[in-house]
């Protein structure tokens, strides 16, 4: 291992905010279109999601010449290999990274950690604190968004009496925002953040099917694991804004 890489990890004790998918966006996002070199380590046991999404995305691909032909003319391109996938109880995610990571010759940027949705887990909290980053998706769920002020308090609240710990900063930010959705409530939780000192990012990210596209028949992928989003779907996602906001704040 020629350098250590960041450890990032999305995560939230609530399921459907959606962090999942987003790992699989940033991560292809960031290893196809940035051209960093990603890990993704898959945590959310038993279930394994990323894992599973792979393994439909290579049989697609398997049974698509179009779609065989994309991804040679995408390694013709780039160069690029599709980034490895590993699989991981939460309390060995670090470990299991590293052991990936001192057998390979290449110089990785950044890890990205999928979590179960749930602290409950065993090992999921001894995670979080030992990773460099964490993200917390929220949505405007008054049941969500209680439980992500909760969850981030209790993080911080165990790193202001543990400053051994790795974790540098913690950063929530909007997900599935509905725009129908009163303004008056957005900026109703924006002032209790601010009241609570807790960061948020500046990106929002819309509620847009897009999101739970993977491989279109028509051609259009937004959601791969082997391909970047497609750029007429990548307009308007803020997925790209996103992306380029956690490249400032990681510094890769």
């Amino acid at each position: 291992m020629e350098k250590e890489p960041l450890f990032v990890a999305l995560s939230n004790q609530k399921g459907g905010v959606g962090k999942s998918t987003l790992t699989i966006l940033l991560a292809s996002y960031f290893h196809y279109r940035k051209e960093k070199n990603v890990l993704v380590v898959d945590c959310d046991y038993p279930q394994h999601s990323i894992r599973d999404i792979r393994e439909w995305d290579v049989k697609a691909v398997e049974k698509s010449e179009t779609l065989q032909n994309r991804l040679m003319a995408q390694f013709g391109e780039s160069g690029r290999k599709a980034y490895n996938i590993l699989t991981s109880t939460p309390e060995a995610a670090k470990q299991t990274a590293f052991d990936f990571l001192d057998r390979s010759d290449t110089a990785y940027d950044l890890v990205l950690v999928d979590l179960p949705g749930t602290v409950n887990a065993t090992g999921v909290f001894r995670s979080i604190v030992n990773m460099d980053y964490l993200f917390i998706p929220v949505t405007q769920n008054r049941m969500v968004m209680q439980s992500s002020m909760n969850f981030v308090l209790a993080i911080r609240e165990l790193l202001s009496r543990n400053r051994e710990f790795p974790l540098h900063e913690v950063r929530l930010f909007w997900n599935q925002m509905d725009r129908r959705v009163s303004k008056e409530l957005y900026n109703a939780y924006m002032e209790i953040f601010r009241h609570l000192k807790l960061e948020v990012l500046e990106t929002v990210l819309p509620k847009a099917e897009r999101y739970n596209r993977g491989i279109g028949r028509d051609g259009q992928i937004f959601r791969s694991t082997l391909f970047p989003p497609s750029p007429g779907l990548l307009k308007g996602s803020n997925l790209d804004l996103l992306a380029e906001e956690m490249e400032r704040i990681l510094g890769i």
